[in-house]
C-alpha cells in the first residue's frame, strides 16, 4: 500500500458514499415522502464507493495492472485489505440492488434497507481500520479513527445529499424530521473524537513512538499542515457545520436556508480535508513499513 494523495481520495469518496447510502437507507423507514431523497443518496453512494474502489486498486499498485496481483492481495484473508475489499463489494451489489428496485420504481425490500445501513457503516469503518492496520504510524490509533471516520462520513454524507435535495427535492427535506439534531450532533462527535485522538497520539509510549507521535500533532496543530487543519478541518469540518445546525435547530421552521447550505458545504470540505491531514501528517514521520 502506498500511503499519498490517491488513497485520501479513496478514504474521502468511500466515507462519503458510505454516509451518503447511509442515508438513502434510513428514509425507507420514515413516514413521509422521499423517493427522490433516496434516489438522490442511492446514486450518489454508488457511485463515489466505486470510483474510491477504483482508487485503491490502484494505489495497491495492483488491479488494473495486476489483476493477478490484485486477487492474490484480496485472497489473503488475514489482511487488512482482503476484508475491505470484500466489504466494498457488498456494498456495491446492495447499493446496485437497491438502485434497480427504485428506477423499476418498486418498493425497496426492508431487508436490503437493513443490510445497505450495515454496509454502509461497515465500508466507513473499514476506512478507519484500514489506516489503523499500519502500526509505523502512531496518529493512526485504531480504537479512535474508525469511530471518527464513520461519525465524519455520515455528516458528509448526508450534508452531501440534503444539498443535492436543496435544489431537486426541496419539498422532501421536512420529511427528515431527525436532521436538525443530527447536524448539532454530528460536528460536535467529529470535534470530541479528533480532540480524543490528538490526545491519545500525544500519549503514545516508547522513546521513538512517542516522538513519532508528538511530532505528528505538532505538524498538524502548528506546523506545515496547520493551515489544512485549522481551516479546513477546524471551521470548515466543524465550526461552520455546527454553527449552521444550531441555526436551524432553534428556528422555528427549521427549514433548509443559505445558511444551512454553507453548513453543507463546509461539511464535505472538512471530511477531504481531515482525511487528507490525518494520513499526510501520519506519514511525513516513519517509524517503518506499513505492512
Amino acid at each position: 500500500m502506498v500511503w499519498n494523495e490517491l488513497i485520501v481520495c479513496y478514504l474521502f469518496l468511500a466515507g462519503l458514499g458510505a454516509g451518503s447510502f447511509l442515508l438513502a437507507s434510513v428514509t425507507g423507514w420514515l413516514s413521509g415522502s422521499t423517493k427522490k431523497i433516496r434516489l438522490i443518496g442511492s446514486v450518489v453512494g454508488l457511485a463515489t464507493v466505486a470510483v474510491g474502489t477504483l482508487l485503491l486498486m490502484v494505489d495497491a499498485r495492483a488491479g488494473l495492472g495486476s489483476p493477478a496481483r490484485f486477487f492474490g492481495l484480496v485472497s489473503n484473508l488475514g489482511s487488512p485489505m482482503a476484508w475491505g475489499v470484500l466489504c466494498l463489494s457488498v456494498f456495491l451489489v446492495i447499493a446496485a440492488a437497491s438502485l434497480i428496485f427504485q428506477l423499476a420504481k418498486k418498493k425497496v425490500p426492508k431487508f436490503i434497507d437493513v443490510l445497505g445501513m450495515l454496509c454502509s457503516l461497515g465500508v466507513a469503518t473499514y476506512t478507519g481500520v484500514l489506516l489503523g492496520a499500519a502500526k509505523a504510524y502512531p496518529l493512526w490509533n485504531m480504537a479512535i479513527l474508525p469511530a471518527l471516520f464513520v461519525v465524519s462520513a455520515a455528516l458528509a454524507g448526508f450534508s452531501l445529499v440534503s444539498a443535492i435535495a436543496y435544489f431537486s427535492a426541496r419539498d422532501e427535506l421536512p420529511s427528515l424530521t431527525f436532521m436538525p439534531k443530527a447536524e448539532v450532533v454530528l460536528p460536535v462527535l467529529v470535534g470530541v473524537l479528533f480532540a480524543a485522538l490528538l490526545v491519545a497520539t500525544a500519549a503514545v509510549p516508547g522513546d521513538s513512538a512517542h516522538a513519532a507521535a508528538s511530532l505528528s500533532v505538532q505538524r498538524m496543530l502548528v506546523g506545515s499542515f496547520a493551515p489544512v487543519f485549522w481551516i479546513g478541518v477546524v471551521v470548515c469540518g466543524i465550526v461552520v457545520p455546527l454553527v449552521a445546525g444550531v441555526c436551524r435547530l432553534i428556528s422555528k421552521r427549521r427549514d433548509v436556508t443559505n445558511v444551512g447550505m454553507i453548513g453543507y458545504v463546509a461539511s464535505c470540505i472538512g471530511e477531504f480535508a481531515m482525511r487528507y491531514v490525518i494520513v499526510m501528517a501520519a506519514v511525513s514521520i516513519t517509524l517503518g513499513a506499513a505492512f
